[in-house]
């Protein structure tokens, strides 16, 4: 089962898109705090929507929104220009509940 669940804040640095056939993608940093035995920590966790949910999200999201999302992981290898071969793990997500009201976005 690939399945994962965040609660975090969105990035502002969010990247509406479409690809040349159309179809919407939208891809963010999700930050998502954690605590070791030592201190509290955060981690920023590349995310992509794609279709319908990538809209909702250009539309709706905006840096500082709390959110939980659920998606599953996806790794996929890039070749740089200078031929690097690079892996880069991703997660897609597939459902995203605005935990704030929009324009009411808490930082961190």
């Amino acid at each position: 089962m690939n399945k994962v669940f965040l609660v975090g804040s969105m990035s502002p640095d969010m990247d509406m898109r479409y690809t040349m056939s159309g179809k919407a993608v939208c891809s963010f940093s999700l930050t998502v705090a954690f605590k070791t035995k030592v201190r509290e920590e955060t981690d920023a966790i590349d995310c992509v929507a794609w279709d319908m949910l990538a809209e909702q999200i250009g539309q709706e999201g905006e840096g500082g929104r709390r959110v939980a999302i659920e998606e599953r992981l996806h790794t996929r290898q890039l070749e740089s220009a200078d031929g690097q071969r690079k892996k880069v793990t991703e997660v897609v997500v597939r459902d995203i509940e605005f935990l704030d009201r929009q324009g009411l976005a808490r930082p961190g």
